[in-house]
């Protein structure tokens, strides 16, 4: 029995050491898969960059600081001294009565209309 162990372990070590390249051997990366992942790569990139020019970003111009209200040179975008109904978009609550300030209904909202208005709705009358 003592000569039957040793074929036996004989052929498990050499099973063993043969197959450990194979257990460890990784697949070669050839010139067309790494030019297949390289363009993969590319074409994500350029779709996010696509994206991100679609999307104009916020500067510190068009972001009133935390806590701030928005002045009326702030809502006036095009700087022409009124606000327009487009532009008290930018305030849902001043859009909400644009109408009612706007006595003169001429679609510019003045500075004495809206302190007018605020006037009126403040309990001024």
């Amino acid at each position: 029995m003592k000569n039957a162990r040793k074929p036996i372990a004989a052929v498990l070590a050499l099973g063993a050491v043969l197959a450990m390249p194979l257990a460890l051997a990784q697949s070669a990366v050839t010139p067309e898969v790494r030019e297949a992942q390289k363009a993969a790569v590319e074409s994500a990139e350029a779709a996010q960059a696509a994206q991100d020019a679609a999307t104009p970003a916020a500067t510190a111009a068009d972001v009133p600081p935390a806590g701030r209200q928005l002045g009326w040179n702030d809502v006036d975008a095009d700087g022409n001294g009124t606000i327009s109904r487009e532009e008290s978009a930018a305030l849902p609550a001043l859009a909400s009565v644009f109408d009612q300030a706007d006595a003169d209904g001429d679609g510019e909202l003045t500075p004495e209309e809206y302190r007018a208005h605020a006037a009126k709705a403040g309990g001024g009358d």
